[in-house]
C-alpha cells in the first residue's frame, strides 16, 4: 500500500491529495469535505467506523488499527493520523517528496510536516467506515511487515540502546496495546462487547506487530555496524 500511495500522489494533479484504502467505504460527503478541510488544512484526518456486517476477524482488525479513531471524539491535533482516512495540500507534500520515494509511510511524512510547523489536524467531521478485509492470515502478514518498517524507521532515529530496548521489551507489547483498544472501548462505550469477543485475535495480531517491530530494531542495530 505504501507504494500505491506514492505511485498515485505521483499520477495525481489536484491541489488536494486524498488517500483511503479499498476496504473502506466513504461517507456520501466525503470529497466536499475534504474540499472545504484543505481550504484551512494542510493535513487533515477523519474518523474510521465500522461496517456494520464485519466478522469476528474484521472487527479484530478494526480495533487493532482503527480504535483511537473511531467517533466520537473532538476535533485535535494529532500525529499519528489515520493515513486510511486523509488528505494532504499538495504543496505540503511537494516539501517532503524525497520522503517517500521508497512508498508513503505516512508517520515519517507526518513527523516531517509537524517539525516543520504545520498543523496536523483529526476531525471528526471526515468519516469512513471499514468494511471487510482479506481475513486474519493476510492482516498476520501485514501486521508483521508494517511493524518491521516501523521499527526499523524508528531505529534509524535512536542509539544502540533504545534499539536494544525495543528488542528485548518486544513481549511487553501485545499486552500493553491490547489494554489500550480495551481502554478506547469503554472510554467511547461502543462495541466493548465486541472487543471482548475478538480479544484473542487481537492478541494475535498485536504479538505480529510486536515481533515484526522487534526484527526492525535488529535491523537498525546490524545498520550501526
Amino acid at each position: 500500500m505504501p507504494a500505491l500511495w506514492r505511485d498515485g500522489i505521483d499520477a495525481s494533479t489536484g491541489s488536494i491529495v486524498a488517500l483511503t484504502i479499498s476496504p473502506m467505504r466513504p461517507a456520501p460527503d466525503w470529497v466536499e469535505t475534504i474540499r472545504a478541510l484543505g481550504e484551512r488544512e494542510e493535513v487533515v484526518a477523519g474518523a474510521i467506523d465500522p461496517a456494520p456486517d464485519l466478522r469476528i476477524a474484521d472487527w479484530a482488525e478494526y480495533l487493532c488499527r482503527y480504535a483511537r479513531d473511531m467517533l466520537p471524539f473532538d476535533g485535535h491535533q494529532c500525529l499519528e493520523l489515520p493515513g486510511d482516512n486523509a488528505a494532504y495540500r499538495r504543496d505540503a507534500l511537494e516539501r517532503t517528496r524525497p520522503l517517500y520515494r521508497d512508498g508513503f509511510w505516512e508517520p515519517e511524512v507526518n513527523r516531517r510536516l509537524r517539525d516543520e510547523g504545520a498543523r496536523l489536524w483529526h476531525t471528526p467531521e471526515l468519516v469512513v467506515r471499514q468494511g471487510r478485509s482479506a481475513g486474519a492470515r493476510a492482516f498476520t502478514r501485514q501486521r508483521l511487515a508494517h511493524g518491521r518498517a516501523h521499527g526499523r524507521q524508528r531505529g534509524a532515529r535512536f542509539g544502540r540502546g533504545r534499539n536494544l530496548a525495543g528488542v528485548l521489551g518486544a513481549p511487553l507489547v501485545p499486552p500493553l496495546m491490547t489494554l489500550r483498544i480495551l481502554q478506547e472501548a469503554q472510554r467511547r462505550r461502543r462495541f466493548r462487547a465486541r472487543a471482548l469477543v475478538a480479544l484473542p485475535l487481537v492478541l494475535w495480531f498485536n504479538a505480529a506487530w510486536a515481533a515484526g517491530e522487534a526484527r526492525g530494531h535488529l535491523d537498525a542495530l546490524r545498520a550501526r555496524g
